[in-house]
């Protein structure tokens, strides 16, 4: 199966679209007793198209804006606990009369601007800085249009377990792109005195369309990920579809339920304590440094 590595300009607007009908035709089944039922922990599915909205919409402003967003402009989020706070705020600025309606509006109308940014893009534009709010700080807009897409698998991925797998999965290469993001992503907690003492090689196995191979390989206090590089031994190897690590990387369900299920496999199992403390989940008030990335 072959892979778009969603890099250029016709790829991103072919998979912003195909994932925004995934969600379109999820709702178009809802009735407003299913908008009022809960959505994880705190949230109800009708906070879902909300926070699409402004997730979107705040990142195709800094796109709007471009390099020269003055400073005391650039939000800037480096934790959970500051990433929590803004999704409070954002959803704290609905109304009481506010209705699911105006948040599938407000959502459609950032859609409609991006649809409006890529339509009056080159390839060369794609390159241009932009800040990002979350974490990274100045990268490019075709880095920030895939964060788009990485944050649409995994919003989808939410919706699409919890309803029952109605409708197809993510496309094979928008899965790709979201794993490869959060294989990236996961050095930014490790535990550098831990890892400065013992070398670990860990192999992370994902199969099933989208799926592939990632290696960790840690020493002298770094670690560095690349994918299709499995060693001949490794410490610990963790096997799974893609869809079961979204639930265990969004809480959905716990590690040992996922184990016993056969729903994650384990070979080295004894090197599974090293790996929790290696790589341990990041505390809420814990600032990521986006140049360990």
């Amino acid at each position: 199966m072959t892979i778009d590595p969603i890099t250029t300009l016709p790829s991103i607007k072919r998979e912003l679209e195909a994932g925004w009908k995934l969600f379109d035709d999820i709702w178009a089944g809802f009735d407003d007793r299913q908008w009022r039922r809960k959505f994880g922990k705190t949230w109800t599915y009708a906070e879902q198209p909300w926070h699409m909205a402004y997730f979107d919409g705040t990142l195709a402003n800094y796109v709007a804006l471009g390099p020269n967003v003055p400073e005391s402009e650039r939000l800037q989020i480096r934790s959970m606990g500051e990433l929590n706070d803004w999704n409070r705020r954002e959803l704290a600025k609905r109304g009481p009369n506010h209705t699911v309606e105006r948040s599938l509006a407000e959502m459609r109308k950032q859609r409609d601007i991006i649809r409006g940014q890529l339509a009056a893009m080159t390839e060369a534009d794609l390159d241009r800085r932009v800040w990002m709010p979350l974490i990274f700080g100045w990268i490019t807009a075709r880095e920030v249009y895939g964060a788009i897409i990485a944050h649409n698998v995994a919003e989808y991925w939410k919706l699409w377990l919890r309803t029952g797998k109605r409708g197809p999965a993510p496309s094979p290469s928008a899965v790709h792109y979201r794993l490869d993001f959060m294989m990236n992503f996961m050095p930014v907690s490790m535990n550098r005195e831990m890892a400065a003492k013992k070398p670990f090689t860990m192999v992370w196995n994902f199969e099933g369309a989208g799926g592939g191979t990632w290696t960790f390989n840690v020493a002298d206090g770094k670690c560095t990920v690349r994918e299709n590089a499995a060693p001949p031994r490794a410490d610990l190897q963790i096997t799974m579809k893609p869809e079961n690590f979204h639930k265990l990387v969004a809480k959905m369900t716990p590690p040992p339920l996922l184990m016993l299920t056969g729903q994650m496999k384990i070979k080295g199992f004894g090197a599974m304590g090293t790996f929790a403390k290696l790589f341990p989940e990041p505390k809420p008030d814990q600032q990521i440094d986006p140049s360990a990335l």
